[in-house]
Formats: C-alpha cells, sequence, structure tokens
C-alpha cells in the first residue's frame, strides 16, 4: 500500500470512529499535533508513522479520543483510555 493510501483509510477510520470530517496531512519527523479549532479538525502525523505501524495505531487512538472529547486529552488520560479498552 502507498502512502497516499494508507493515509486515505487512516483518514476514513477516524471519521468513522469520531463521526467527524477530519483534515489528515503528514508532517515532519516525530511531528503529531491535532488542530480541533479548525472548523474541520486538523490531525499532522510524522512521516515515522508512515513506517512503524504501531506508532501510527496509537497516534489514530489518541487523535480518536481527542475528536470524541471534543479537547486535548493528556498522556495520562490516554493511557487510562487504553487499559480500559
Amino acid at each position: 500500500m502507498d502512502d497516499s493510501e494508507f493515509l486515505r483509510r487512516m483518514r476514513e477510520r477516524i471519521e468513522q470512529s469520531t463521526g467527524r470530517d477530519v483534515e489528515l496531512s503528514l508532517g515532519g519527523e516525530g511531528e503529531f499535533s491535532v488542530d480541533l479549532e479548525a472548523r474541520v479538525p486538523k490531525i499532522v502525523l510524522g512521516k515515522d508513522a508512515l513506517l512503524y505501524a504501531g506508532r501510527a495505531r496509537m497516534l489514530m487512538q489518541f487523535a480518536i479520543l481527542c475528536l470524541k472529547e471534543r479537547r486535548q486529552v493528556s498522556e495520562d488520560e490516554f493511557l487510562w483510555f487504553l487499559q480500559r479498552n
């Protein structure tokens, strides 16, 4: 699967999980952000997410939790969320 296909599928999965449209793009290595202020939330993943599937899944789950909560969540909240599921 090429990078654009991977990002498209990831965006679709985030949208399906949250019921919201999102804009997903690639940033620099190690970069990650979720901008909830925009009309359409913007998620930026680092290029390393394309190389490491586990990192991509973690970042996707973090973004989904932020979108569902409609706020930035802390790392502790995210870890608690992962433990529950």
